[in-house]
């Protein structure tokens, strides 16, 4: 389903936006800025399970340093070129500990410049993930197309569209699927934003079960769910940390998810941010599976 040319494809992509974001940064001054973030969270199904016993809760850590250089063309029209790096480390199941580097480029137009009309923003994203497993080592590139309107001078909302593919090392986690978005944002205070966002997304999910329990016996109840999946291997990750074996499938599913967030501002740099996700998938042959998210987030600007 994925070409494969397209990990040259991405490389090239984050060459050429890296060396924009270098060039511009070294000519902007005052357009440049830095984004550092530290998010502590909890995972109730790492796993992505339908059954009880596969169920793997976690806690994690992630922290991020990205440096951006903003530009004004008119009055209408503006771009931002962006480099990033980040990491992910799990308490439990640390062979899903990833390494990331990625860059993204987006462009902002408003068409008019009244307060209530709206402002248009498509965004390139193209990121590279390193595993301790390279099963599941990837490439990842997105295109996004949203649309921002004032309601009030308090409230916000955002109706976008996103495409992704993920290009791994494996063979389960190729995926693409295609997701729809719509988004409030409320300023409660000054400083004070309380948020939300609902997420519809079709196409390619992937879950984790096992297929020989830890005495020997076999889990025959899942054989036709695996049968009927576009693609199955052993889970290198999972089979590392936990006795039994374990395997990863993907198929065809769709996922409702919603976000509430609240996010506190300190002074001009500094915020912190609370969220919780809740998401329902839906896949082929009743792989139904539930998720939850916490995180809090430290969020700084320098």
């Amino acid at each position: 389903m994925i070409k494969d040319d397209s990990s040259q494809w991405l490389y090239c992509s984050l060459i050429v936006i890296f060396t924009c974001v270098v060039n511009t940064a070294w000519a902007g001054g005052k357009s440049v800025f830095y984004d550092g973030e530290i998010t502590f969270g909890f995972d109730d199904n790492l796993s992505k399970a339908q059954r009880e016993r596969d169920i793997v809760e976690d806690h994690f850590g992630e922290a991020s340093l990205a440096v951006a250089y903003h530009t004004v063309f008119s009055g209408k029209a503006a771009m931002t070129v962006k480099g990033f790096l980040s990491g992910e480390a799990f308490e439990t199941v640390d062979s899903l500990n990833r390494a990331s580097a990625g860059a993204e480029v987006s462009f902002r137009w408003q068409p008019s410049l009244g307060f209530l009309d709206p402002i248009y923003k498509l965004s390139l994203t193209a990121q590279v993930d390193e595993y301790d497993v390279d099963q599941r080592d990837s490439d990842v590139a997105k295109v996004q197309l949203a649309t921002t309107k004032r309601i009030t001078d308090r409230l916000t909302a955002t109706l976008g569209g996103e495409y992704r593919y993920r290009d791994s090392d494996g063979s389960v986690f190729d995926t693409e699927d295609y997701r729809f978005f719509l988004n409030g944002d409320l300023m409660v205070t000054k400083t004070l934003a309380l948020y939300s966002t609902y997420s519809y997304l079709y196409g390619d999910v992937t879950s984790t079960a096992q297929v020989q329990f830890c005495n020997g016996l076999v889990a025959d109840d899942i054989y036709s769910l695996l049968k009927a999946s576009t693609a199955i291997e052993v889970d290198e990750a999972f089979n590392e940390h936990f006795c039994g074996s374990w395997v990863s499938y993907r198929l065809d599913g769709q996922t409702n998810a919603v976000t509430v967030g609240l996010n506190q501002g300190f002074g001009q740099n500094y915020a912190l941010d609370v969220s919780a996700l809740w998401a329902s998938v839906r896949g082929d042959l009743n792989n139904d599976y539930y998720r939850r998210i916490y995180r809090a987030t430290f969020l700084v600007r320098f």
